[in-house]
């Protein structure tokens, strides 16, 4: 089964700028915010799967998979807002830390 691990808007842009120190924060908050008003108005990816919110503020909209191409996303980040509207979050007892941006 597939989870993401919730986190925090500004938490994100945090770790996201502290492994990515040349990346405007201002901008990465809009990205994420732009991509969080698209998965709220319900846009799907391609696939017809949800899109996964922090990738496509990266790459474009799309779903873990298509961005990916990774099955199970397991540990990966998504705002907690999209996880609690998906209930695409883990379940308490399998969050774990954020690692280096891909």
């Amino acid at each position: 089964m597939s989870f993401f691990t919730p986190i925090e808007l500004e938490d994100y842009v945090k770790s996201h700028l502290e492994v990515n120190p040349q990346v405007d924060a201002n901008d990465l908050r809009r990205r994420l915010n732009r991509a969080m008003t698209a998965f709220r108005s319900g846009l799907k990816c391609k696939c017809g799967q949800p899109i996964w919110v922090i990738g496509s503020a990266e790459v474009g909209y799309g779903c873990f998979t298509c961005i990916t191409g990774e099955t199970y996303s397991s540990g990966d980040y998504e705002l907690e807002e999209a996880c609690n509207v998906a209930g695409k979050a883990a379940p308490k007892g399998r969050v774990r830390r954020h690692r280096r941006s891909r």
